[in-house]
């Protein structure tokens, strides 16, 4: 007997979120699909057999399951999952009342918790906390693809919070300054760059990116050698404000 179904929504510009919902009650997850029918952002898919879960897992950036995470069926729903996909998110959705589940046991797990209920307000609810749990996730995998591109680039990057904190600035840079990432991490970055190439980038390049351009103009680091490195720099912003200086074709010479 086949136990899948899958309920699809008109596509938007916005790439849907797709949850996976587990259930051994075929009427309520009827219910859930009659309610996310005519929602764009979400692509519901629902399963009432556990053991086809790992199976369904392609693309699926949320799980909601009603089987408890401290029992027996529930722990290994779990293992199966993070075999497959270690950091989709799960949502324990059950009846059963927070207090009595055992939360070493949940928090090993699942990433949130919503007691199963009803009726329109607990559905919207429910679509609420599957889209923040997707949107965290997408973040999260997006920021670790982002550094992973940074960590191997061959151009010296460095990323500065908006209070002029360093966050992030790979071996290349490390390097070419004597140090070691993590030793830069938490520094000013004004201690990196030489004082004309400060002032040009605070009256220059900050304005421009702040208007949401990406400024290009020559700069150079304050290295400890006699010969410092000067290279053409381009400097961009994001959404929170943090900037990206690449510095690009690193060469000894005077500023």
């Amino acid at each position: 007997m086949d136990t899948t179904t899958e309920t699809l929504v008109r596509p938007t510009s916005a790439r849907p979120a797709t949850a996976l919902c587990v259930d051994d009650d075929r009427e309520y997850l009827s219910a859930i699909e009659r309610a996310f029918e005519d929602r764009d952002e979400l692509q519901i898919r629902v399963e009432t057999d556990p053991s086809a879960v790992p199976d369904r897992l392609d693309g699926v950036e949320c799980l909601v399951s009603t089987v408890r995470p401290d029992g027996p069926d529930g722990r290994s729903l779990l293992r199966a999952v993070r075999e497959v996909a270690p950091n989709v998110p799960f949502l324990f959705h059950s009846a059963v009342p927070f207090e009595e589940i055992d939360r070493d046991a949940l928090w090993d797990g699942p990433t949130d918790y919503l007691e199963k209920g009803s009726g329109d307000s607990h559905m919207a609810l429910l679509a609420y906390r599957i889209g923040r749990l997707v949107g965290q996730h997408r973040l999260t995998a997006s920021a670790r693809r982002c550094h992973e591109a940074l960590e191997a680039s061959r151009e010296a990057t460095l990323m500065v919070t908006p209070d002029g904190a360093v966050t992030f600035a790979n071996n290349r840079l490390a390097t070419e300054l004597s140090a070691s990432p993590a030793e830069l991490r938490g520094r000013e970055w004004t201690e990196l760059l030489s004082e004309a190439s400060i002032q040009r980038l605070r009256t220059e390049a900050f304005p421009v990116a702040a208007d949401g351009w990406s400024w290009t103009g020559q700069t150079t680091l304050a290295t400890d050698t006699d010969e410092p490195s000067s290279s053409r720099t381009t400097l961009s912003t994001l959404d929170d404000g943090s900037a990206i200086l690449v510095f690009h074709e690193l060469d000894r010479t005077d500023e």
